[in-house]
């Protein structure tokens, strides 16, 4: 299992949900500071605020996706957290206890950043300056035990969340290998079957149904190694131009970017390549194929004629069913100013 998308990736996410955090803490201390006129130390105060300012906003712009696989990265985190420690001390010793309850931001973003012993440790100075704040502060033992305790239900609540989000992401990237593996096996599987149709072709049958065939299999299994390279459906400019690259003539490919799913794709791919096919066959060159996006997708293919017109036949007639019963959009023929000819497939495409 890799780690970016269960380890690091993971931190990378809580490190910038900690922006957000440092900056909700420190607009509560100045409004703290605003409001209270009798805060002790006020400058102190202050100018730990704008320390804390300064550090979140060089956090802001380092490069964590980077460096936090690095040892770099590690001891950038070690000196947040220090950081951190350090700015809530310094408020609770120069302004009250009441600025203890920022810990209940702190101690969270700080189990859920740090991992091993760097854990441990971070959490154990944290409690440490708990307990030294509650013996230099006067409250009632009540009051010190009630909120330690809250501080450590947050710690936990916060590993427990980390470890449930991260035993999802396992799950997720076992399914997306399994899903990738799948389609690649497939993949070779269709490919495996279309050279052997070539291979029992008969001597002097070039160009039959045993060729089409074999075309209408390689689409199948191009769908299928799109899917293997991508987690978020196929895209339709990578599909036709993997469908036109073994026409017998050059073809040009427009296409806007288009994600399609999985069934669209087969089912286009399919269409695209009798298409091309039958333009290659019975037109001439040069050819094109156009993919407009949009709620409606468009798809042209277009020829320069170079014969009489061609009755409709096996292949047109699978591209009628396959757009009007499996792509639910609608199939036209028609003849171009240059003799030519111009088949174009309209369909709806998910939003």
């Amino acid at each position: 299992m890799t780690a970016e998308p269960n380890e690091l990736g993971f931190r990378f996410a809580a490190v910038q949900v900690g922006y957000w955090l440092g900056w909700a803490s420190i607009c509560v201390v100045v409004a703290g500071l605003a409001l209270d006129g009798d805060v002790r130390h006020r400058l102190l105060l202050v100018a730990a605020t704008l320390a804390a300012a300064a550090a979140n906003t060089l956090a802001m712009v380092i490069p964590w996706r980077t460096w936090l696989a690095g040892r770099g990265g590690r001891v950038l985190l070690d000196l947040w957290c220090a950081g951190l420690i350090a700015f809530v001390t310094v408020l609770v010793v120069g302004g009250g206890s009441d600025f203890a309850l920022l810990l209940f931001l702190t101690v969270p973003f700080i189990a859920v950043v740090q991992v091993g012993w760097r854990r441990g440790f971070w959490l154990a100075v944290t409690a440490a300056t708990c307990g030294i704040a509650a013996v230099a502060i006067p409250l009632s033992a009540g009051a010190t035990a009630m909120r330690l305790g809250l501080v450590a239900v947050a710690a936990a609540v916060a590993l427990a969340l980390t470890r449930a989000v991260r035993r999802e992401a396992a799950a997720a990237d076992l399914e997306r290998t399994l899903a990738r593996e799948a389609n690649h096996r497939i993949k070779n599987d269709l490919q495996t079957a279309a050279d052997l149709l070539l291979l029992a072709r008969p001597d002097g049958a070039a160009g039959t149904a045993f060729d089409e065939t074999a075309a209408r299999i390689r689409s199948i299994a191009t769908v299928h190694r799109l899917l293997t390279e991508t987690e978020d459906g196929v895209d339709g400019r990578a599909l036709l131009r993997s469908i036109t690259a073994d026409a017998p003539v050059a073809v040009a490919v427009h296409a806007d970017p288009l994600r399609l799913d999985a069934a669209t794709a087969q089912k286009l791919g399919i269409v695209a390549n009798e298409l091309v096919t039958n333009a290659c066959r019975h037109g001439a060159p040069p050819i094109a194929v156009h993919l407009d996006g949009g709620a409606h997708a468009r798809l042209r293919v277009d020829d320069c004629g170079g014969g009489a017109e061609q009755p409709a036949g096996l292949g047109l007639d699978l591209v009628r069913r396959m757009v009007e019963q499996g792509l639910a959009g609608r199939f036209e023929l028609q003849r171009l100013p240059n003799g030519g000819t111009r088949a174009e497939v309209v369909f709806p495409v998910a939003g």
